[in-house]
């Protein structure tokens, strides 16, 4: 088999071998091996080879991701996160004002002009954070090999997005979600900076604990 072949082979990132794969297996093969085996993935995750080619993954999987989602949504088969957060809100008598407050807010309904905005929304805040986690990464001596190493790895990470495609939404599956998406970081960072599982561990920890950080001032001015 051609992905059996590749590995056995694996010189560079499927995806960015286009001319050698073509464009829709170049994208599968690179999907199969972050799956499969994304140690041997992350490994030979060049630092140079620049970061065309990763943003176009990214954009392939925001593009997929929020096309589905807006299909599932206007369809009523899953409800949105906002959806969801106000209806367990709502079960809490002393935080139905505030959810009523953001059912004000998030009453619109969806329209497909919404997919191009999430995805361009979506494409900014994954490279803004990208960078926020690499200053904080460089800040501890982690981040060995620059930004675009791990520019790269937030790309190639996107790909838990796919789980899009599962007509389901629940705490239990996004948990789930977040632990390969975190999984995934966690590999990347130590082989894409060269640095030991430990230290990964210890910038991932704090970059997670920097990020959540506005969310909870966010939520405290909320509330």
């Amino acid at each position: 088999m051609i992905v059996e072949q590749l590995e056995d082979n694996f010189e560079n990132i499927p995806f960015e071998e286009q001319a050698k794969y073509g464009p829709i297996n170049s994208f599968f093969l690179t999907v199969t091996m972050l799956i499969r085996t994304p140690g041997g993935f992350f490994n030979q995750l060049h630092i140079n080879k620049g970061v065309k080619m990763p943003l176009l993954f990214l954009l392939i999987i925001l593009a997929f991701s929020n096309t589905i989602n807006y299909i599932y949504i206007s369809s009523n088969i899953i409800d949105s996160p906002s959806k969801q957060i106000i209806t367990a809100m709502e079960s809490d008598p002393e935080l139905k004002p505030q959810a009523d407050n953001l059912r004000s807010l998030f009453s619109k309904e969806s329209k497909a002009t919404d997919i191009l905005f999430s995805i361009i929304s979506n494409f900014i805040l994954i490279y803004l954070v990208a960078l926020y986690w690499h200053l904080i990464l460089k800040s501890l001596q982690i981040a060995l090999n620059g930004f675009e190493a791990t520019l790269r790895v937030f790309c190639y990470s996107s790909v838990v997005l796919l789980t899009s495609f599962i007509p389901l939404s629940t705490p239990f599956l996004n948990f789930a979600i977040y632990i390969w998406w975190s999984f995934l970081m966690f590999i990347g960072i130590s082989e894409a900076h060269e640095v030991s599982k430990k230290l990964a561990l210890r910038g991932m920890t704090i970059s997670l604990f920097a990020t959540m950080i506005p969310f909870i001032f966010f939520v405290l001015l909320i509330f």
